[in-house]
Formats: structure tokens, C-alpha cells, sequence
């Protein structure tokens, strides 16, 4: 059973893959107005019925967008009472990584936004999910912690985890700005160390 739901996986990520490529090089050959449904789900080789079964709009299968989702081996060792910043940062790169289904790099996705600014729209509204998702997983644990209820105050635990995101979500920004021409996974959570130990030196001047 379980090599059947292996095999599986592997045909639906090689099928959002081919769906993703084939939207994706049709658009950069021919603008995304330019591009209907029919033709991207013809090139990867599946029907209409199929593609929605992997993207719910075209936009989402130029960008290889798919819904965020938090993996609970994330959360092993996630602990509101040390370190909070790092771990939240890393946590929102995670997150983002998983609206990207199977695609490895982020090179074409990049090309895409970059010749059709407009596109930006849709990516955005993905990273508001996944700071939503985050929010919600910080909140919860910053609610069952004594060092937390103590020092929030009267602020509630989700606004604390609003707060809390909001920062962390400059230093992972700031990594993917940094390793915008080598995107790989790999390049974009080494700029985020930087990025994190550059941001904690920020707060320690302004504050």
C-alpha cells in the first residue's frame, strides 16, 4: 500500500510540475492573456479536468502556486521561550517554500514576475496565507507560555503573533532579495542567517 501511495505522489508531483512548465513557457512566449487553460493542460499532456484538479486558476499554474501548509515535523523543538525571531523566520521560508509545490527552483517564477509585474498580485495574496498559518501556530503556543502572558501584557496572544510575524517576515524578505540570482533553497536560508543576525543588530541601535 504504501509503495502504491508513493507511486502516487510521484505521478501527481511529475504532473504539477509539467502542468507549472508548460503554463509557465507559454507565458513568457506569449504574455499570460495569451494563454488559455486548454492549451497549457494539451502541452502537459492532461485534460481541462485535470488541471483544476491541481491549480483552481491560470494564474496560480504560471506562478506554480499551490496552498501553503504547515508540516508538524516543523514544529518539533518550536519553542515561543528562545529565539522566537530565527525560529518564526525560518518557519515563514518554510511555509512560503510549500506553496511551490514541486518545483526545485525558483528561477522561471522569478523570470515570469519580472516580464509581467502584474502577476505580483496573485504571489502576494499566498504570502498573506502563509503569514496567516504562521500567525496562528505562534499564537497558540505564545498563549501557553507563562514568560509570554506575562511580559504581552494586555495584548492578546494573536496580536503578539501578529507582531511577532511581521517582524520575522523582514529578514526572510530580505534573504530572497539577497539570493535573487542563485534562488535555490539552499543559497536562501544561508541569506537568511545573515539577514536575521543583521536585523537583531538594527533593533539593538533604534530601539
Amino acid at each position: 500500500m504504501s509503495q502504491l501511495i508513493s507511486l502516487r505522489e510521484r505521478k501527481r508531483t511529475e504532473t504539477w510540475v509539467a502542468l507549472h512548465a508548460a503554463a509557465a513557457e507559454l507565458t513568457l512566449a506569449h504574455g499570460p492573456e495569451n494563454v488559455p487553460v486548454e492549451e497549457i493542460a494539451a502541452r502537459a499532456n492532461v485534460s481541462q479536468r485535470t488541471f483544476f484538479n491541481y491549480f483552481s486558476t491560470k494564474e496560480d499554474a504560471i506562478l506554480g502556486l499551490q496552498e501553503p501548509f504547515i508540516d508538524e515535523v516543523w514544529l518539533d523543538g518550536f519553542s515561543v521561550d528562545h529565539d522566537l525571531l530565527e525560529q518564526t523566520s525560518r518557519l515563514l521560508m518554510a511555509v512560503v517554500h510549500s506553496t511551490e509545490g514541486g518545483e526545485p527552483s525558483a528561477s522561471r517564477r522569478i523570470e515570469v514576475v519580472r516580464n509581467y509585474p502584474h502577476l505580483r498580485q496573485r504571489r502576494f495574496s499566498y504570502f498573506l496565507r502563509v503569514e496567516q498559518l504562521v500567525k496562528d501556530a505562534v499564537a497558540e503556543r505564545i498563549a501557553e507560555s507563562p514568560r509570554w502572558q506575562s511580559a504581552a501584557g494586555r495584548h492578546s496572544a494573536d496580536e503578539t503573533a501578529r507582531m511577532v510575524v511581521l517582524v520575522a517576515g523582514a529578514p526572510m524578505r530580505y534573504a530572497f532579495q539577497e539570493s535573487i540570482n542563485e534562488p535555490t533553497i539552499d543559497n536562501q536560508y544561508l541569506a537568511l542567517e545573515g539577514a536575521t543576525a543583521l536585523l537583531r543588530e538594527v533593533l539593538e541601535e533604534i530601539r
